[in-house]
């Protein structure tokens, strides 16, 4: 099985770094590197190098670690084919269905799946274990109570068309290793949406009553489609489309997920 480990970088951005080992091959790779001294520091205390950096798309919160890792450990930079050019020494272009960190066995390994919407240069890696999906590293593509923003380089059409097609089917048990860390406040705006949805209010008690910065709860889909407004969407029930009329000030606003999810991201964007 792949060892995970999970970096918060505390940036102004609250950005997660992912750092993801094949024991067998002993092979690293670095998820959206942020800080290379602090990646380091943990490089050297597990006594691991790394091979690869894989960047899920070229914002520069995402990249900025590239320079200093790549200086100290010749890691190769993997990214999406329109990241080529855009991305510090990104010069492996990558495959949608591309298998990376995969196991002798075949088993356990990253599925490369792209993912536009945030930006048209965006990938997610699905990571599979006994052929069944186990976890994603969905960068700025899906938060926890959230989505990305489309406002450096994305559409919102785009993006809920990957949504649907990626996301919106997965497993309920599938794990959700964000890009950054903004479960609380994805959540308050949730509520402000839809202050009836019990789950909402149970989730932000749980994630208001971990350790700050130091404690984060990796949630699965099954947990985001109770209380994910973009995932309630599909489904959505009368206290949500009520909220998303009134904030929008639009009393005739059609309930179709796609016409909600826009409407959501355009309210989320000016919260």
């Amino acid at each position: 099985m792949l060892e995970v480990l999970r970096i918060y970088t505390d940036s102004p951005l609250r950005n997660f770094t992912y750092l993801v080992r094949e024991p067998n091959s002993q092979k690293t790779l670095s998820i959206d590197p942020y800080d290379p001294d602090q990646i380091s520091q943990v490089l050297e205390n597990k006594s691991w190098s790394l091979d690869y950096i894989l960047n899920t798309h070229e914002h520069n919160d995402h990249t900025c670690g590239n320079d200093g890792l790549v200086s100290k450990y010749g890691s190769k930079v993997l990214a999406h084919p329109a990241g080529l050019g855009k991305i510090p020494h990104a010069s492996h272009s990558l495959k949608e269905g591309e298998k990376i960190l995969e196991s002798p066995d075949g088993n356990s390994y990253l599925k490369v799946i792209y993912t536009p919407g945030h930006t048209f240069a965006h990938v997610c890696l699905l990571q599979i274990e006994n052929g069944s999906p186990y976890a994603v590293f969905t960068g700025d593509t899906i938060f926890n109570s959230g989505v990305g923003n489309c406002t450096r380089g994305g559409d919102p059409k785009t993006l809920y068309e990957t949504v649907l097609k990626e996301f919106q089917n997965l497993p309920g048990n599938v794990r959700l290793y964000p890009g950054h860390d903004y479960l609380k406040n994805n959540l308050k705006f949730s509520l402000a949406i839809d202050p009836k949805n019990e789950e909402a209010a149970k989730a932000l008690a749980k994630a208001e009553g971990m350790k700050e910065d130091q404690e984060f709860w990796t949630t699965n889909f099954s947990e985001e489609r109770t209380f994910n407004p973009f995932f309630l969407i599909f489904d959505p029930k009368e206290n949500l489309v009520s909220g998303i009329r009134n904030k929008m000030q639009n009393e005739s606003l059609s309930t179709d997920p796609q016409t909600l999810f826009i409407a959501l991201r355009s309210l989320r964007d000016k919260w």
